[in-house]
């Protein structure tokens, strides 16, 4: 039996078709078939990950380690405290960057960061109204729908040009990290998330298979972007997608096709998986 665990956004989920392939969805039924348990492990909070609730899988990890559920239980939650929230939205200010808090109710950006939301959940929509109600199909508001009892385990920076971004990350504080998890300069668009150190789809993983009393050398990780690198390096088998960024591809133990061309379908075939 094999630990699963599969990124959403650019791995299970594009937003070319505002939808999961049909021939991943046949692969995770196949593997669950086949006694393997699975697991959804995304950057997105969980509110933002409400859409795929309802997978037949056997946990989730959110914010990108920060918060892990298994068998419906929370078994893990490292989230920001209010003080450090205020700390990097400071931050984010200095250098004119837009910003987006995750958390358990929504994910809430503010003015600057919205085109860069829109952008990404819209290239499937037809004018821009229906772009804005994909943005609130995945609960992204704005920021003033913010209670502050909603819990913050990440937040996104955005910015139109990069260096920008790494001139941000010389006031960052040294408990959290920056990984840049969009690059696109056609539209001007570059996000980073900003999370604990301590907190990585890696640390979630070992958590997970601990719970099982398996390891990480019977995990499976599969992903496509820079905060899936120390999953993908760590696990026994590390799957980076065809579509996917240098710097996993380089750890992957093999490359499997874009997510449009069958790319989780064709890692788990290759695997023996189904």
């Amino acid at each position: 039996m094999s630990y699963i665990f599969l990124d959403i956004d650019g791995t299970l989920y594009s937003p070319q078709i505002n939808a999961v392939p049909y021939s991943a969805m046949d692969a995770l039924k196949q593997a669950k078939a086949n006694g393997h348990k699975l697991f959804v492990c995304t950057g997105r909070s969980l509110s933002a990950a409400k859409l795929f609730l309802n997978l037949d899988v056997d946990g989730f990890v959110f914010s990108a380690g920060a918060v892990v559920y298994v068998e419906g239980k929370r078994i893990h939650d490292h989230s920001m405290s209010e003080e450090e929230i205020n700390k990097l939205i400071k931050i984010a200010e200095k250098y004119e960057l837009g910003y987006c808090l995750e958390g358990n109710a929504g994910a809430y950006y503010d003015p600057r960061a919205y085109r860069h939301v829109f952008e990404y959940f819209s290239k499937s929509a037809k004018n821009e109204e229906e772009g804005k109600q994909i943005m609130e199909a995945n609960c992204y508001y704005p920021l003033e729908y913010r209670d502050k009892t909603d819990r913050i385990a990440k937040i996104c920076f955005y910015a139109n040009e990069e260096k920008y971004i790494d001139q941000m990350k010389t006031d960052l504080p040294a408990e959290f990290q920056a990984l840049t998890t969009l690059r696109n300069p056609r539209i001007r668009s570059h996000c980073v998330e900003i999370s604990y150190r301590t907190e990585t789809k890696s640390t979630a993983a070992k958590l997970v298979c601990e719970k099982f009393g398996a390891t990480l050398k019977d995990a499976i990780g599969i992903g496509d972007s820079s905060n899936d690198f120390e999953m993908i390096r760590d696990c026994g088998i590390g799957i980076a997608m065809g579509n996917g960024s240098d710097d996993i591809k380089e750890v992957a133990d093999y490359i499997t096709t874009e997510i449009l061309d069958d790319g989780i379908y064709n890692a788990l075939k290759h695997y023996n998986i189904i």
